[in-house]
């Protein structure tokens, strides 16, 4: 059903019929248990997207616009409050981030601003007192009511074309060198994410993956059973939980740090493997000495569990499998099957 639903959207375009005159792009595209959800956007970014939902099977599709998210039902009030707040990044179902003037307004779909928040207030507090060598966001607030958070705006430039440049590895090592920081803190906030937490997302990635590609199993069993002899680390540094490439920021002053939805005390080596296992996906020809140089700059910092920070990275190549196996793509079969086979050499390859 999943590659008959793609390739309608793909090459029938029941989408585009129905779109409003223009050239409409797609920018995202899911495919998720009841079809698919797609956002298109004609040029003007985040302020022109509409979402499809295609249900194939009641022959169903709406088409609606980005502001009228119902897991969002704050977001048409805000802009109607506000019509000066300019959308910078859409997920449908799950948060939205418009920015006005120095802040920037995420609207989110659950509860969890106000740890965000909370957890702002402590990175922001350990800032201040030169605990860590990067910057993060000021927080100016959380709203419970529309399920708002609000942070004061970072200046800097993205780092992520540089990083695949000739200058990328010395910027990795710097990136690396400033994580590692956090880790070296004395910053104790009350989420806890251990290596069993990440068994557990990895498990249901894997049953999910088995459902949409089934010839995934043998493999998926064989990383599982590795996965599980992993000795776990003791969780008790502070980590950023996500710090991709896309997270990091340079300016004048410095480099700064985005987006600690998943911040508290974890093992350092998650970190190291989110930002490695990133750098495995990119074609840059210089991307396996980025991953390599953020590594070593963590390193130098703060020790690291090799066989840990592997198994991690490990764990984020089956999150890409999922992710890819659910991309709107007729190819998505093959090249999640290439990344789950890469990542059965990498584990045979255990250091």
């Amino acid at each position: 059903m999943n590659r008959e639903l793609v390739r309608q959207i793909l090459s029938d375009d029941r989408v585009h019929a129905q779109l409003p005159d223009g050239d409409w792009q797609r920018v995202y595209g899911k495919l998720s248990g009841h079809g698919a959800t797609l956002v298109y956007e004609n040029g003007n970014g985040p302020a022109s997207a509409l979402v499809a939902t295609v249900v194939p099977e009641a022959a169903q599709m709406t088409i609606r616009t980005w502001q009228d998210d119902p897991a969002l039902p704050a977001l048409s009030a805000l802009l109607a409050r506000h019509p000066d707040a300019v959308p910078v990044r859409y997920r449908p179902g799950k948060r939205c981030t418009l920015s006005k003037g120095d802040l920037f307004l995420k609207l989110v779909a659950d509860e969890r601003g106000c740890a965000i928040n909370r957890d702002a207030r402590l990175l922001w507090a350990g800032q201040q007192a030169g605990m860590f060598t990067f910057g993060v966001a000021r927080p100016a607030g959380w709203l419970p009511s529309p399920r708002m958070i609000l942070q004061h705006r970072v200046d800097g430039a993205p780092v992520i074309e540089r990083l695949w440049s000739n200058e990328g590895p010395a910027l990795a090592r710097r990136l690396g060198q400033a994580n590692a920081t956090l880790a070296a803190s004395p910053l104790t906030p009350p989420m806890r994410f251990t290596y069993a937490d990440q068994m557990q997302r990895t498990a249901k990635y894997a049953r999910r993956l088995a459902k949409y590609v089934p010839h995934t199993c043998a493999l998926l069993d064989q990383m599982m059973m590795y996965f599980e002899a992993v000795i776990p680390g003791p969780a008790n540094r502070p980590i950023h939980g996500a710090p991709h490439a896309h997270q990091w920021l340079d300016g004048p002053d410095g480099l700064k740090l985005v987006d600690f939805d998943r911040f508290g005390l974890g093992d350092p080596e998650l970190d190291v493997a989110t930002f490695v296992a990133e750098a495995d996906f990119e074609d840059a020809a210089n991307a396996a000495d980025v991953g390599q140089a953020y590594r070593d700059g963590f390193a130098d910092i703060w020790p690291l569990n090799p066989s840990l920070a592997h198994a991690y990275r490990l764990h984020k190549h089956v999150a890409k499998a999922l992710r890819t196996a659910t991309a709107i793509r007729l190819d998505a079969e093959e090249r999640t099957m290439a990344i789950l086979a890469n990542a059965g050499r990498m584990m045979e390859k255990r250091p």
